[in-house]
């Protein structure tokens, strides 16, 4: 076979037209084209058709390739640039009808719809608080984002409501998650940090529309679980202690400290909730529900860049009272009790008319006075604030007795107390 095929393509090289024979051929082409002329304007008519082909391809692969591009960049580029946007920008409609409707349609859990419309709402706040503090917040504006924190608010309490008809407690839970994210919200608008005073930073109608979004969720300890609010509160603690070893340099040492304060105080808040279970398991639980809502407010401090810059810490989360605390501060408070006690008995040693005696009396009536406001504190009052009046009336008391003892009074401390 393969010897064949040699011999063929041997016997095909050596054909070729005589001389004669080719004479003949040019002959009859010649012949043809004269009795078969192609016009001029058939010529230019093709020759037209061929280059309108060239251009019609080349067009057609350019228009498709811009066309590409654009898509790509309306698909891709704009959305991320929308998410900067604020109302009135060219892009803020892309923003919340493009890029948060596409995100919302992947929650498909109504947990996780609530956490959504909570984090739309929280990005209408910081919105306003942008315009606000730009000057650009104009009536229209507000009302338009009024009307969107209420809308987002009505639109998570729907999904609380469907959650209530299968799970009370997890209803119950995710009322704190929106409660707190109201109360962060309103803190927002206040603009608590220092290059931000509480009067230009927010307007009546945003302020409005969150208190009544907050008023309108009532936290009822009853509705909720014990056992799931501690179940809770252990993975968020473990949550915002992850968040606060990751925070690195980003935060100022002393916001750090802060958090780690108020996380401990938390923690110790918990044990005294636990060991009021058996006595009282209703305040209880209302202690759980306090400090759920606590730990989610540090840990929106903590991820939350716009909370973090207008809101201080000491205003979103204070410190609370733990029953050892205020067991120390009821022992001061009567241990101050004891102290002014002698320094009236010491007093009455003294010349009316003299300047110590006036002195001391003024110290005494200053006494008196922030000793009525602390004892409304002793129960139930703010640590902190009770922690500063203890305090005042301790030194107080304690200076008072020293400028006594200085001036040589004397009296038999034993006898006075009977007496009193």
């Amino acid at each position: 076979m393969d010897n064949f095929k040699q011999q063929f393509n041997n016997k095909a090289a050596d054909i070729r037209l005589k001389d004669d024979e080719k004479s003949v051929l040019r002959q009859r082409l010649l012949t043809y084209m004269d009795y078969h002329p192609l016009l001029e304007d058939q010529y230019l008519q093709s020759l037209h058709a061929k280059r309108k082909s060239f251009f019609t391809t080349t067009n057609a692969l350019m228009l498709g390739r811009v066309a590409g591009a654009l898509s790509l960049f309306f698909i891709m580029i704009v959305p991320v640039l929308a998410e900067k946007s604020l109302p009135g920008d060219a892009l803020y409609p892309v923003k919340i009808s493009f890029n948060e409707e596409i995100r919302g349609a992947f929650k498909s859990s109504p947990y996780k719809k609530i956490e959504w419309e909570t984090e739309r709402l929280e990005r209408r706040v910081a919105e306003a608080k942008l315009l606000a503090d730009s000057g650009r917040l104009t009536a229209s504006k507000e009302e338009e984002m009024a009307k969107a924190i209420k809308q987002h608010s009505n639109a998570a309490k729907d999904s609380i409501a469907s959650i209530r008809e299968s799970d009370e407690d997890e209803a119950a839970i995710a009322e704190i998650s929106l409660a707190s994210a109201l109360d962060i919200s309103a803190e927002v608008l206040v603009g608590n940090n220092s290059t931000t005073t509480r009067a230009s930073s927010t307007t009546s109608m945003l302020a409005e529309a969150v208190s009544q979004a907050r008023a309108s969720v009532n936290l009822n300890s009853n509705e909720t679980s014990y056992d799931k609010l501690m179940a809770r509160i252990e993975s968020e603690t473990t949550r915002a202690y992850e968040y606060l070893n990751g925070l690195g340099d980003s935060i100022s040492p002393e916001d750090k400290a802060s958090i780690d304060n108020r996380l401990s105080n938390l923690k110790t808040r918990v044990n005294d909730a636990a060991e009021l279970k058996a006595t009282d398991s209703k305040q209880s639980t209302a202690i759980l529900v306090e400090v759920l809502g606590s730990v989610k407010k540090v840990i929106s401090f903590m991820t939350n860049l716009d909370v973090r810059n207008n809101v201080k810490i000491d205003n979103l989360v204070p410190v609370a009272s733990t029953k050892d605390e205020r067991e120390v501060l009821k022992e001061a408070f009567t241990d101050s009790e004891l102290t002014i006690g002698r320094v009236k008995a010491g007093v009455t040693k003294l010349a009316t008319t003299s300047t110590n005696y006036i002195d001391i009396s003024n110290g005494i009536d200053d006494y008196n006075g922030i000793h009525a406001s602390t004892t409304k504190l002793l129960d139930d009052g703010d640590l902190s604030t009770l922690k500063e009046s203890v305090n005042q009336m301790v030194n107080i008391a304690n200076g008072l007795l020293n400028n006594l003892q200085v001036l040589g009074i004397g009296f038999d401390i034993d006898s006075q107390e009977s007496s009193d």
